[in-house]
């Protein structure tokens, strides 16, 4: 850049006219061949090129940089991912524990309150059902609002409705604020499996989703647990207590440790935070809208969905419909057991739940990766629906121990298959389903909750009517066949899909 005898900045070009560089830095003329030193600038031959004022500069752009290309699942550290799924996990264990930590004083609250049997056993079944019916709602929320902003809500209003049930005077005030309070629980599942998709890829969903599970599986053991020893020691009453200040802790967590994951919300962050990189595996790029509340049940037309929906929902059934009919049983006679003791007992169905959930997660993985789990997705079911059998099986078991009234060991060992099979088969299937549709996540999760707690409600609070009518033998066997069937037609589609495609098993892959 020199100046001009006008003043003006402009950009200088030397022309040499193609002289060679030592003949224009050493002019040798004929009449001074004594010269060898370069001449002064002023006499070198000098031809100033202006570049037009109305055209920029080319010498002082910036070079755009290359834009670097990166996956939606690779800008958190794994340290930041298992804290986000701590935090999930312990905010969808809320959801059992609301519902079981007083199943072991449900003959205490009867008394207590002056009521039947069947209303008492619907303040179970209606926070089931409300689980299910507002996992439709709160699906849509989330994909519209973001995964954080309503789980606090939620979680908040788990709290109040957790402090009203305190000071409930009768069994009707009881089931309203039950209501409420599975209505607002029911957004942690959904929105901790919403997480669970948006952080964590396909091969490794089904592993996050199995330690997701613990904390969800294990609450309904732990709940009667301490519930038992509370309500034995305290009263029912403290079991809300212990709710409401356990929903306080989890939304504090919640507020402090859970940052928003919904993917195209986190695709513009991270982009305008750092242009120089684009995320590639984000389908969405406008910003979503909330749909009908209804949306999510136009999954179950899916029939590549529906049969293994309806396996999770018969499964969970059965599982609450075994967990509420065991303290009511062992209260009575002969066994005459104290809550405390009650709660003790459902100990061991919970370590199966908890060693099922991690091994069906697992296991699924690996199957997704020795077979060409890619090109069928179904290969990852492999390991649900072998261990959805163990669920029949364990319903028998309960049932005619029960009937007979013999040993506890019994029944004991009925729910503990029961329980197992239940849990190892979810992480595959909850895999399954999200990743056939990723940027519905959240609404494939409501469709799911919303049939199995709808199911579970309704099971429930059919049972002790069909039980004192048929006997506990036969209405357990009824429940067993209502499982065996959608578990033999799933055993079979995945069977097909994997024979048709002529699955490849992948070399270096092993299952064990």
């Amino acid at each position: 850049m020199t100046s001009n005898t006008d003043g003006h900045n402009v950009d200088a070009h030397v022309e040499t006219d193609n002289i060679p560089e030592a003949q224009t830095n050493t002019h040798e003329s004929t009449n001074n061949k004594d010269q060898k030193f370069p001449l002064p600038p002023r006499e070198a031959s000098i031809h100033v090129t202006s570049f037009p004022e109305d055209q920029p500069d080319i010498s002082q752009q910036p070079v755009p940089s290359v834009i670097e290309k990166c996956s939606i699942y690779d800008i958190r550290t794994s340290l930041r991912r298992k804290v986000i799924l701590g935090v999930v996990s312990a905010a969808a264990f809320l959801l059992p524990f609301c519902d079981t930590i007083y199943l072991p004083a449900l003959s205490t609250i009867q008394k207590d309150l002056n009521t039947t049997t069947t209303l008492v056993t619907l303040s179970v079944s209606i926070y089931l059902i409300m689980n299910g019916v507002l996992s439709l709602l709160w699906g849509p929320i989330t994909d519209r609002f973001g995964r954080k902003t309503p789980l606090i809500v939620a979680l908040f209003l788990v709290t109040i409705a957790s402090v009203a049930c305190i000071f409930s005077p009768n069994i009707i005030f009881l089931i309203a604020f039950r209501t409420l309070q599975g209505a607002s629980a029911s957004a942690t599942i959904v929105v901790g499996q919403a997480v669970i998709s948006d952080i964590y890829p396909a091969k490794t969903r089904a592993s996050a989703t199995g330690i997701f599970f613990v904390p969800f599986l294990i609450g309904p053991v732990i709940g009667a647990l301490i519930g038992g020893a509370l309500s034995e020691a305290f009263g029912w009453r403290s079991t809300f207590v212990l709710l409401a200040v356990s929903s306080f802790v989890i939304l504090i967590i919640v507020f402090f440790l859970l940052s928003e994951t919904h993917q195209i919300f986190c695709k513009a962050l991270f982009e305008k935070a750092n242009p120089n990189k684009s995320i590639i595996d984000v389908a969405l790029e406008e910003k979503p809208f909330i749909e009908q509340a209804w949306k999510p049940l136009t999954y179950l037309l899916d029939l590549t969905m529906l049969p293994y929906l309806i396996m999770t929902t018969t499964t969970f059934m059965a599982l609450f419909v075994a967990l509420t009919l065991f303290p009511i049983h062992l209260m009575q006679s002969p066994y005459n057991y104290q809550e405390t003791i009650i709660g003790a007992m459902f100990v061991p169905s919970g370590t199966s739940m908890l060693i099922g959930s991690i091994i069906g997660g697992k296991l699924s993985d690996k199957c997704n990766q020795y077979f060409s789990g890619q090109r069928i997705p179904e290969c990852r079911l492999i390991p649900s629906v072998l261990a959805a059998f163990l669920v029949p099986i364990g319903l028998v078991i309960y049932g005619w121990t029960f009937d007979k009234q013999l040993n506890p060991a019994g029944p004991m060992f009925g729910l503990i298959a029961i329980s197992f099979g239940r849990a190892c088969l979810l992480p595959g299937v909850f895999a399954y389903l999200t990743s056939k549709a990723q940027q519905d996540a959240a609404k494939v999760v409501s469709a799911n909750t919303f049939l199995n707690f709808i199911g579970a409600g309704v099971g429930v609070a059919v049972a002790v009517p069909v039980e004192d009518a048929i006997g506990t033998g036969l209405l357990f066997s009824v429940i067993c066949a209502i499982n065996t069937f959608p578990i033999i037609i799933a055993t079979i589609l995945v069977y097909m899909k994997i024979r048709a495609a002529k699955c490849v098993v992948t070399p270096e892959s092993n299952i064990l």
